[in-house]
């Protein structure tokens, strides 16, 4: 399914955006210290909103692949002492209800402020820093992926549900 594969290759770009995002932490760690020793400034407001920056790649972009991999917090405890079926009807509920709604709600809240940042190409208040846009672009593409991840995940169970009553 195409779906499953935006969102493999979205969850592949949060690894990346991690790893990166850990060494320039660390480079912002040691920089500052040695920085102050040496008297330079090894750091930069760009490096430390680059920092948050690759967070946002990584969780916002990660959130359907998270779902797909069945790695968000989930009530397991009460569906493992359900049976199939139920466990199936129950998730499924969950999708249409909660995760579905959801994912719809913050793309209509965040659509508008992420289009007036474009507008005003809106910049970082810090000196240096980095295009606000960007950043809060990621709020409704992440969502989006959610969503259709959420969609994804919605037909593969109503079709378990179906073999099931079938069988």
């Amino acid at each position: 399914m195409g779906i499953d594969r935006l969102n493999q290759a979205a969850g592949w770009l949060g690894r990346w955006a991690l790893l990166l995002m850990i060494g320039i932490g660390a480079w912002n760690v040691v920089g500052r210290y040695l920085g102050l020793a040496l008297g330079l400034s090894l750091s930069s407001n760009a490096l430390i909103e680059a920092q948050w920056f690759l967070f946002d790649v990584a969780f916002l972009l990660g959130l359907g692949y998270a779902l797909q991999q069945r790695a968000h917090v989930r009530i397991d405890i009460l569906l493992n002492r359900q049976s199939r079926r139920r466990q199936l009807q129950l998730e499924l509920a969950g999708t249409v209800i909660l995760l579905l709604p959801f994912a719809v709600m913050v793309l209509l809240v965040s659509w508008q402020p992420t289009l007036q940042s474009w507008l005003l190409l809106e910049a970082s208040p810090d000196p240096g820093g980095l295009p606000r846009y960007l950043a809060k672009s990621l709020i409704p593409l992440g969502f989006l992926l959610l969503a259709l991840q959420g969609v994804a995940e919605l037909i593969r169970l109503r079709r378990a549900l179906q073999r099931r009553e079938e069988g």
